[in-house]
């Protein structure tokens, strides 16, 4: 109750600081006004720090370690900020913004942005979203009598097994341990999250999420994208789905079907990297070994590969990571019997040089690279930490999860996995065998998220926007899965499932379109990386061909646009990092990217007379219980 109290005290103390400081008095001279517009904002930019800190050191307690008391702070945390927000929003009206700078005017208009819930709508959502996201990390699959806990594990099954029974038994499992209990508790979350954001003059929460982008007409942004994209796509599934078709022992895929969605080497379908052994059987011809296996030899510790990550960064001219990084993450699942969220993310702490990672790592290929995503965001933070909290964000959300996916492109080239000793040096190998076995193990990771990304927030769009019902959730969900994907459900599924609670960032209500986005501007970033170093087409180098460790110019060239935050538009701070005069999201730098792998599964697919189909419509079915009988 006395922490209750300190609380209150704090926010009414900073909410009569920012109150006292209005004073936009007809008498005061412009260059006078704005100066008393920029120490209001100074004042009100410290408050919401201040409430920004508090939020994430006690979201990050429910995140390691949910107690019911920590939930209660919690919500308690989060009505004083919503209330913050609310008072800040009105005092804003107060100010003439046609009188204000350019910066005051944008930093305005912040201020409003967001949902705006009461105390028992905040109370109730912050309930809901720790329910949602204890079931989800808390949950137990077993599979052939040995149990799995959480994500982590049952991920990593996936990967691992080939068995299409075993495959079987943790793909259904994990759904029918997070589906079901989830499916109420997501209802509740996104009628709250609309009166919210209607609250706040916007229709639905997607129309708010969508203009967080700054796009003009993002849904058929999105589109044309993947119709640039979608050639490839259709050339990698037909060539997966052929290959697995033709060793395929049991009759689980069919060379002319939709794939089941358990046999692609992951939960969700959304990368097919471990496959690639079964794909290319001859793809010990490179020279290398299992990536996993090298790590495990050389590395004893998950620190360690942390630090292996954080090395790339630092031969770009980039700090080391602040020693609170090193001494508050939590690497690894912890073993004192407390339940985390295990989902890899970054945390800024709004606080000097405190971020933070939070994973249940293991010394594997996939978490190596998802630790240089991760290491993504957190250079990011610390790039804009000295600006004023309003500006403390990426350009937009789609940038903060490009930026290390953009390293991971340098760090899968050829070059760099032979510096890892993931490949050896032999003047035996065929080059161009090494480059189509490297592109296409890079495009098993990055390409099918593109289809994947866009079914399912399309999906969730539509959920907000009251198009699909909670009695139609699962057959829209499948149906997008059919038309982007071409995936089908291994068995039967009903509406007395829900599938879309396998997926972490549905039940945290974390926007996903930022993902297809980033996915694309990802090679965009890269290839200005490569131009700074002087590589890359430009320069007569094949752009999947460009290593960047160990370049200064393009680290140099990366840290300026990252520490512009929010200040600037996405397309500045693109401009700042391309040079280009009007740049826009533009896919074909990923075409160009991957020319050789298009080039070759085109040759391979006619060769094998490969069906080339994902199966876009099934309208024709009445009931998503004939999904799976029928393909």
């Amino acid at each position: 109750m006395g922490m209750d109290r300190r609380l209150v005290v704090c926010h009414l103390v900073l909410l009569f600081l920012v109150t006292c400081q209005v004073s936009p008095t007809p008498r005061n001279h412009l260059l006078e006004y704005r100066h008393s517009a920029e120490q209001w904002l100074s004042t009100v930019n410290r408050a919401l720090e201040h409430a920004a800190n508090r939020q994430a050191i006690l979201s990050w307690q429910i995140h390691t370690n949910r107690t019911s008391e920590a939930v209660k702070e919690f919500s308690n945390e989060e009505q004083s900020r919503f209330a913050l927000n609310e008072h800040l929003c009105q005092l804003r009206k107060r100010w003439v913004m046609a009188l204000l700078s350019q910066t005051q005017q944008k930093m305005m208009s912040r201020l409003c942005h967001g949902i705006r819930l009461n105390e028992e709508q905040t109370s109730v959502l912050v309930e809901t979203s720790a329910r949602l996201q204890a079931i989800y990390s808390e949950a137990v699959v077993n599979v052939a009598g040995l149990n799995y806990t959480g994500e982590s594990e049952i991920k990593e099954l996936m990967a691992k097994s080939q068995n299409y029974s075993v495959l079987l038994e943790a793909w259904t499992g994990w759904r029918n341990a997070v589906g079901p209990p989830s499916k109420e508790l997501f209802s509740r979350m996104i009628e709250i999250n609309n009166l919210g954001v209607q609250a706040a003059g916007f229709s639905d929460t997607s129309e708010i999420w969508k203009n967080e982008l700054g796009i003009k007409n993002l849904e058929q942004v999105v589109d044309d994208l993947f119709a640039t994209i979608q050639p490839l796509y259709i050339q990698l599934y037909a060539f997966v789905r052929g290959r697995l078709a033709a060793i395929d022992k049991t009759g689980t895929v069919h060379p002319d079907r939709p794939l089941p969605a358990h046999v692609l080497g992951n939960m969700w379908a959304q990368n097919w990297e471990p496959l690639l052994p079964r794909l290319m059987p001859n793809a010990t011809l490179s020279g290398g070994e299992e990536a996993t296996q090298v790590l495990r030899r050389r590395y004893s510790s998950f620190t360690q590969l942390v630090e292996v990550a954080q090395d790339f960064f630092l031969s770009l001219g980039f700090p080391p990571l602040p020693l609170n990084f090193w001494t508050r993450s939590q690497f690894v699942r912890p073993t004192d019997g407390t339940k985390p969220v295990c989902h890899g993310s970054a945390t800024n702490f709004y606080s000097r040089d405190d971020v933070r990672l939070m994973m249940c790592g293991e010394i594997n290929e996939d978490d190596f690279y998802t630790l240089h995503h991760e290491m993504g965001h957190l250079y990011y933070f610390l790039a804009y930490n000295h600006q004023p909290f309003l500006f403390r964000s990426g350009a937009s959300s789609a940038f903060h999860e490009a930026i290390g996916d953009s390293i991971i492109y340098a760090a899968m080239t050829t070059q760099h996995r032979r510096r890892l000793g993931f490949l050896h040096s032999d003047n035996n190998v065929n080059q161009k065998d090494l480059e189509i076995v490297n592109l296409l193990r890079q495009a098993l990771v990055k390409i099918p998220l593109l289809p994947y990304s866009l079914s399912l927030e399309k999906w969730r769009w539509a959920v907000m926007a009251g198009q699909i019902k909670p009695d139609q959730y699962n057959r829209a969900w499948w149906n997008m899965k059919l038309k982007y994907q071409g995936i089908v459900p291994p068995i039967p599924r009903s509406e007395k499932d829900f599938d879309p609670a396998s997926k972490f960032h549905i039940i945290s209500n974390t926007p996903y379109i930022r993902y297809f986005l980033s996915s694309i501007l990802q090679v965009q970033i890269f290839q200005a990386l490569c131009d700074a170093s002087q590589q890359g087409p430009r320069f007569g180098k094949p752009l999947n061909q460009c290593d960047i460790y160990g370049s200064v110019e393009a680290g140099n060239r990366l840290r300026e646009m990252l520490s512009l935050g929010s200040s600037r538009p996405w397309n500045v701070a693109l401009k700042v990092l391309t040079h280009e005069q009007n740049p826009t999201i533009d896919a074909r730098p990923l075409m160009d990217y991957y020319r050789p792998l298009h080039e070759w599964l085109l040759s391979e697919n006619r060769r094998l007379n490969y069906t080339v189909d994902i199966h876009e419509d099934i309208s024709v079915f009445n009931n998503i219980e004939d999904l799976a009988a029928n393909f």
